[in-house]
């Protein structure tokens, strides 16, 4: 059986008293010259089909893609805490600095922010639009930044005094104009651009905040008829 095998040119094995060319390489017989060709290569596999997308209507052109999503926004943040008519000393902007006992008020009857007070506190209180200053009159673009006029109290005298500030704006007290240090008393109107500004004084002939007292928060009050020294 193996003497009549015959090997084709691919290296196949077949039996020529039963195929007339190789079975595997499916190799034809020419009719007329007997040679045999050389097998055809397999025919490639089917590529998949690709989807195809459905036409336009008529008139209308295919446009770019549209633009990606805009990233969702993050948390807000945190607003500052805002304590309206609360006062500190300039400067102190520290965490957890303590407030200095009132010792009165202003209270602003014209100009852009009508209707607010403002607190103050012993020695001096600074009048301005920047957020540093005692008392912060930021509506008023006629206000210096810092330091147009100053409101002092004296905690030895119990005295309230108007000054003027290092601006070159003017501090009017009872429509007249402030050149230097002005005692100031209830009710008194200090007058600095668009801002009128009332006296409301606390500490006085009834009550004082002593230096001594201060940190423990009481507070010495006259007998009736009397002053505090």
């Amino acid at each position: 059986m193996a003497d009549k095998m015959t090997r084709c040119p691919e290296g196949h094995f077949y039996d020529p008293t039963k195929h007339n060319g190789c079975p595997w390489c499916a190799l034809p017989a020419d009719l007329e010259g007997g040679e045999k060709t050389r097998p055809a290569s397999p025919p490639p596999l089917p590529s998949p089909a690709l989807p195809v997308p459905p036409p336009l209507p008529a008139g209308v052109m295919a446009g770019p893609p549209p633009p990606p999503p805009p990233p969702l926004p993050g948390p807000p943040l945190p607003k500052p805490a805002a304590t309206p008519g609360v006062t500190k000393r300039a400067g102190v902007e520290a965490a957890g600095a303590k407030d200095d006992p009132v010792v009165g008020w202003l209270v602003c009857l014209a100009g852009p922010d009508r209707g607010r007070d403002f607190r103050l506190h012993a020695e001096k209180n600074f009048i301005g639009r920047a957020p540093s200053m005692d008392v912060c009159v930021a509506g008023d673009e006629t206000v210096s930044r810092e330091r147009h006029a100053l409101v002092i109290f004296d905690p030895k005298k119990q005295v309230f005094w108007a000054v003027p500030g290092d601006a070159a704006g003017l501090v009017y007290l009872n429509g007249d104009i402030v050149h230097s240090p002005t005692t100031m008393k209830q009710d008194d109107l200090l007058e600095i651009g668009l801002t009128k500004l009332v006296l409301i004084p606390f500490c006085g002939e009834k009550y004082s905040w002593s230096r001594e007292l201060m940190e423990t928060g009481e507070i010495q009050i006259a007998e009736p008829g009397a002053s505090i020294a």
